[in-house]
């Protein structure tokens, strides 16, 4: 059975090539690099070609060369969203903008003062969608499990500065609690991804493209529990500077199945436009056996 451990992958050599790339040359240029780039991890993370190839099949069934452009494409795709990731942190962010619905949403949160749950999974990207939500004004905590290799983090630091968004760590003490809470109260926004758990901490059974799955409890706990209205919100790269941002309207519910089972809605509508973006390396229906 493949479970997901909460870390991320990466080579430290390969972030400060395309640092050097984005900030010096451009990030078309970047672009164009990753068709040299891809075919390297193509052929090496069998595990991640394995898996997007069981979830595709289980998802889209499609047939064997679809299938196959389809991983090819997860893989250049997921590139391309690592490149904007570092140059929404330069001088490049400037070009970067959204099209898409919902924006107005977190807009009103913001001038109204109100904290919120915003509930996302690992599709599109996060780091793009955290500094335009932080352009309309809103004070974001992304939550999530320090997985990053922290090489990899220093040298995004040293080199292109950190995230504007603030991050709470999930930790085994539970104090990442805490600091939610505190945001909360803050009336800041908590974005937390909903699509992946690790073994061993609480889920909750979801019936995703017809098979029962299981996802983290967590976040539709929270979402919960606090009182705060929850919207699911996703950014996907659409073309070169472009990204389609789409959030829900803000509700409350205190039933964590009916938070859950709306996000699989959601999801699953995203999945199926853009599936070579969920970029989710691990079969998350034989996890779920």
């Amino acid at each position: 059975m493949n479970k997901w451990s909460g870390r991320t992958k990466g080579f430290v050599l390969g972030y400060q090539i395309f640092i050097f790339l984005i900030k010096n040359i451009g990030v078309r240029t970047s672009y164009f690099l990753l068709h040299f780039v891809v075919p390297f991890y193509f052929i090496f993370l069998s595990n991640a070609r394995k898996n997007l190839s069981l979830t595709y099949k289980q998802i889209i069934k499609p047939n064997p060369l679809n299938l196959f452009v389809l991983i090819y494409s997860n893989f250049l795709n997921l590139g391309k969203n690592l490149i904007d990731s570092v140059a929404v942190l330069t001088p490049h962010k400037s070009k970067y903008f959204y099209t898409g619905k919902g924006a107005k949403y977190l807009v009103e949160l913001f001038n109204n003062s109100q904290p919120a749950i915003l509930i996302s999974a690992h599709i599109g990207n996060w780091n793009v969608a955290g500094e335009l939500i932080k352009n309309k004004g809103g004070v974001v905590n992304i939550v999530m499990f320090d997985g990053e290799d922290r090489k990899i983090k220093k040298l995004m630091e040293d080199n292109v500065g950190v995230n504007t968004y603030k991050v709470i760590l999930i930790k085994k003490d539970l104090s990442h609690l805490f600091k939610i809470k505190n945001a909360i109260d803050n009336n800041e926004l908590i974005c937390i991804h909903a699509d992946r758990y690790i073994d061993g901490h609480n889920t909750i059974p979801v019936n995703f493209f017809n098979k029962i799955i299981k996802l983290p409890e967590g976040p539709f706990a929270l979402a919960s529990k606090l009182n705060v209205p929850y919207s699911f919100v996703f950014c996907v790269r659409n073309d070169i500077y472009e990204y389609n941002f789409s959030a829900t309207k803000p509700q409350f519910s205190s039933d964590k199945n009916f938070i859950a089972n709306q996000f699989v809605s959601q999801l699953e509508q995203k999945i199926l436009r853009y599936p070579e973006q969920w970029f989710n390396y691990f079969n998350i229906f034989e996890a779920s056996k």
